[in-house]
């Protein structure tokens, strides 16, 4: 029985061994892995299927032949499991389903053959009979009723061959190519041995089983159609490999691991500047360009199986000589090895990237990062201008604003040229790049710009080929300024310089705008907002360094403090938008008038100053440039000033301090120089006063008094004196309380000295509801102890008190307390007192005439004296100065008084004489009708603890009426 076929089976047995060995290697190299190893499996199940058949074939027994073929359907029947499979991995169809089904069918196949006692083919073998093959070769075939498990197994085939035959052609439909059809085709003839062999095992046909040849048919066919797809890819690899290289946007070189040159790509050419088939086999390790050079010791490394990094390195050759001024060229690569599946290094690949624009971009942002921080716009804009040049490497570099005066213009604020600041430069904007920056924002001319730009002059001067512009915008969208970058050669990778000039611009305008917002605010700290003047922290400043400049250096200069004359009158009757406009024209007047480079100052309210800084002059000539400064500034200032239709005359008291002999500090000096603006006020305002050292002195007495006074009454310093008034007769008529004060360090002060600052300071109010309080209660205590009390006690009201609204009120309730007659009680008020307020003074007056309270005018004559107010006057006595008395007998003056007398005998009002010491002035007065008297002549002032006494030993009723 040996013969052709069994030959041909076992050879195909071993060819299928072979395939298997094949594609388990291309599983180990190729993308379709999964493909080669369930195909490798095939074909293995086939090589056994093969060897099953050779040796049923042989047998001579039922039970001979009973043995490979259970065998033969044990291998089959997994083999087609595989198969759909395999076609489900090689056509990408999902087949999870078909899969389960197939494996459990297998599992049933298995069983049933092995159940069987003829296998799955045949229920009963009946005999094995001999059949001759026409090359006169015999085989062994059993004969006998087929098993209808073998119409499972059956349809299961059907079942795998209609999927691979859906799969592949929806794949080449899908897809195309010749592989899915080169596929079908092996699948056609793998079905036709198949059914040939089904159909002998059924007995329908009288011949051998050819399916196991349909077998090795297919095995071959889709074996070469996976060979032949295997080495497409492979060359597909190899070219897509070349083309990876060849077009690399980066410089790659692929060296043999002796450092030969096998190939380099263009990028490689362009950085080189070398011809890619000239270097080729040349040697990187002994003949090296200026480039490879830095990498020798890398490509060594790299034969080693090292991978190494090369950093960022300056290179300067391959560069245009138009732009060599850019700057260096930047460079970075890796050099690594290309190890076989073995591990050995096979080539060397050498990768080089010109990273210049990312260096610069980096250089940019560092710039950037680092700031434009200035003190003021000057140092920013020419900061920003170094800055530009330094990143762009620019031949120009400037910042331009428009010029206010000059529409159409542009006024550069700083301006470099090759790294160095010069001058700056004004030009028109028309037919210019930067009125394009002006009217679209960013402009970039990459080259050619004069050409574009004809009508510039400018940037023919310059040489410029290449522009870069953009505006400086803040955050509102306000333009700032703009800059601009000029070159005298092409500019390259527009893009990202445009890029880099945006982060500079929006970096420029925030710091600009930080800039401008940070002068804003030094501006509301150091000057006044309503005049633009310089405020008080200014002069503070200014004149602490002018002191120590003055003190240390031997120089000398000088402060002005300027108070307007009643002001406040302007304000109260005009409204405060008046009265500022008139704040601001005094403003300009002082501005205009005041010495060069003086710094004029608004201290606040109607208050400025002049300091005039010290220069090299002696003390002399510096107080006579000062007074000649304050009159030239008192002279412009009594000039009218117009607001709208209304004409304002505004004079001012000027008070001036030389330094350093004012004082070591600006505290000193300002304090100096408004003890001499005070001692101009009381001079009579409209006047010029310089501080002297016994102002001074005058000033600490001042501030001793004030001090004073501020504790007097708690410490029961102050009290009062009664100066007793008589008739003609010699009878009492009244007596007028005089305020005392005895301080405990300079003794009795005069109220001539502390009443004025009483008034100044404001309290003046306490210490005067103190004396009424205190003469009431003086009068209570009288007569409470039965004493003749005075026809009438004349008590001093300040004008401040009068203007108090509720001083009537608390008059009246403190009469009333006291149970005491209002007719006793006379108000002594002066003549510039009432003045202040005339109409108010009036009402109060009537208010307490009603009450019964009576009225002097005191000091009469040595105001005002007008009969037009005096007329309307609610008053019953006029009092004579004592100026006009003293005057009366050595000057014989006497007619003054004689006005007074005829005044008040003419309006019905007790006219008294105060300070009447001789008896040659009463007997004068007398003459001229003057009845009632007050002075020394007739007694001094007496304590309020010994007048009690006074009144008990010398009043009596028969010598006091009222008068």
């Amino acid at each position: 029985m040996d013969g052709p076929l069994i030959a041909a089976l076992y050879l195909l047995a071993g060819l299928c061994v072979y395939a298997t060995a094949t594609h388990l290697l291309h599983a180990t190299q190729s993308l379709r892995r999964a493909e080669h190893l369930l195909f490798a499996a095939m074909c293995l199940l086939v090589a056994g299927a093969a060897i099953s058949v050779a040796l049923s074939y042989q047998a001579a027994t039922i039970e001979a032949y009973t043995g490979p073929i259970k065998a033969y359907y044990a291998l089959i029947a997994p083999l087609y499991v595989l198969f759909a499979a395999f076609i489900a991995r090689y056509t990408g169809t999902p087949a999870r389903g078909l899969l389960v089904i197939l494996g459990a069918l297998v599992v049933v196949v298995w069983v049933v053959n092995v159940q069987q006692p003829y296998g799955l083919q045949l229920g009963e073998a009946a005999e094995l009979r001999t059949v001759t093959l026409p090359w006169g070769e015999t085989v062994s075939l059993a004969a006998g009723p087929s098993s209808p498990w073998f119409l499972l197994g059956l349809s299961g085939l059907l079942l795998v061959f209609g999927f691979a035959l859906w799969a592949l052609l929806h794949r080449w439909l899908r897809e195309g190519g010749t592989s899915p059809l080169v596929l079908l085709g092996a699948i056609v003839l793998f079905l036709l041995g198949t059914a040939q062999g089904a159909l002998v095992r059924l007995g329908a046909i009288d011949s051998i089983p050819l399916a196991v040849f349909g077998y090795l048919g297919m095995i071959l066919v889709m074996s070469l159609a996976l060979h032949r797809e295997t080495q497409e890819r492979v060359r597909e690899s190899e070219h897509r490999f070349r083309d990876l290289v060849q077009q690399a946007p980066v410089a790659v070189e692929v060296l043999t691991p002796e450092g030969r040159v096998r190939q380099v790509n263009a990028a490689w050419e362009a950085m080189h500047g070398r011809d890619g088939e000239r270097v080729r086999d040349s040697s990187v390790l002994h003949c090296p360009d200026p480039i490879d050079g830095r990498i020798t010791e890398a490509v060594r490394a790299a034969a080693r199986g090292e991978r190494q990094y090369i950093g960022p390195f300056a290179d300067r050759t391959g560069l245009d000589p138009v732009t060599q001024q850019a700057g260096n060229r930047w460079l970075k690569g890796c050099v690594y090895p290309l190890k076989d599946h073995r591990g050995e290094v096979q080539d060397v690949i050498v990768m080089q990237e010109d990273i210049t624009l990312a260096r610069r971009g980096e250089e940019a942002l560092r710039v950037i990062a680092q700031g434009f921080r200035a003190h003021d716009r000057e140092s920013f804009f020419q900061n920003l201008v170094l800055r530009l040049r330094e990143v762009f490497r620019a031949d120009y570099a400037l910042v331009g604003v428009n010029v206010p005066d000059m529409p159409g213009h542009i006024e550069t604020k700083a301006l470099c040229q090759g790294g160095e600041l010069v001058d700056n430069i004004r030009y028109a904007l028309t037919g210019t790049p930067c009125d394009e920056v002006l009217a679209r924002g960013l402009c970039v001319y990459p080259d050619h710009v004069q050409e574009l730009f004809p009508q510039d002059g400018l940037l023919v001067e310059m040489g410029a080929r290449s522009y870069l512009g953009a505006p400086m915008l803040d955050s509102q969208g306000r333009e700032l300024g703009h800059f601009a970058i000029v070159n005298r050669y092409p500019l390259d990778e527009t893009e990202q310089a445009a890029g880099i000039l945006e982060i500079f611009a929006d970096r420029a305008a925030a710091e600009l705008e930080r800039l401008e917002g940070e002068e804003h605010i030094r501006r509301l700290a150091y000057h006044d907002p309503l005049t633009g003047l310089a405020n008080r922290t200014q002069l503070h400043d200014a004149l602490t360094r002018d002191l120590d400049l003055a003190y240390h250096g031997g120089l000398h200069g000088g402060l002005i403090l300027i108070d307007l004359d009643h002001f406040k009158t302007i304000n109260d009757a005009l409204g405060h938008a008046v009265g500022d406009t008139v704040l601001a024209a005094v403003a300009d007047r002082l501005r205009q008038n005041a010495p060069e480079k003086a710094l004029v100052v608004r201290l606040g309210g109607d208050e400025f100053a002049t300091l005039i800084h010290p220069r090299r002059a002696s003390r002399q000539a510096t107080e006579a440039t000062v007074n000649d400064a304050a009159h030239r500034l008192l002279d412009a200032l009594q000039h009218p000033i117009v607001v709208g239709e209304r004409t304002f005359s505004v004079g001012a008291s000027l008070g001036c301090v030389l330094f350093p002999d004012a004082g070591q500090t600006s505290s000193d000096a300002l304090r100096h120089a408004d003890i001499a603006l005070y001692q101009a006020k009381r001079a009579g305002r409209g006047g010029v006063q310089f501080y002297r050292h016994a102002l001074q002195d005058e000033a600490h007495a001042r501030l001793q008094i004030e001090e004073g006074l501020r504790q007097a009454l708690a410490n029961r310093e102050m009290h009062l004196d009664y100066q007793a008034q008589f008739d003609a007769q010699g009878h009492l008529i009244g007596v007028e309380a005089l305020l005392r004060w005895t301080h405990p360090g300079l003794g009795p002060v005069s109220p001539a000295l502390f009443i004025p600052i009483a008034e100044e300071t404001g309290l003046i109010h306490s210490i005067g509801t103190w004396v009424i309080e205190h003469a009431l209660d003086n009068l209570r205590g009288w007569h409470a102890r039965g004493l003749p009390l005075p026809p009438r006690v004349a008590i001093n009201i300040s004008p401040w008190q009068l203007a108090r609204p509720d001083f009537v009120e608390q008059l009246r309730e403190r009469v009333e307390a006291t149970e005491l007659d209002p007719g006793r009680i006379t108000l002594e008020v002066t003549e510039s007192g009432l003045l202040r307020d005339l109409s108010d003074a009036i009402a109060k007056l009537r208010a307490l005439r009603k009450f019964g309270v009576q009225v002097a005018l005191d000091d009469f004559g040595t105001g005002y004296s007008s009969l037009a107010y005096l007329r309307d006057l609610p008053l019953d006595e006029l009092k004579i100065d004592k100026s006009f008395i003293d005057e009366l007998v050595h000057k014989g003056e006497q007619m003054l008084i004689e006005n007074i007398l005829d005044i008040g005998h003419n309006m019905g009002l007790r006219v008294i004489a105060e300070g009447v010491a001789q008896e040659a002035q009463r007997q004068r007065l007398l003459a001229l009708g003057c009845t009632r008297f007050q002075g020394f002549l007739y007694g001094e002032p007496i304590a309020e603890d010994e007048f009690a006494a006074w009144l008990e030993r010398n009043v009596t009723p028969a010598v006091h009426r009222q008068g």
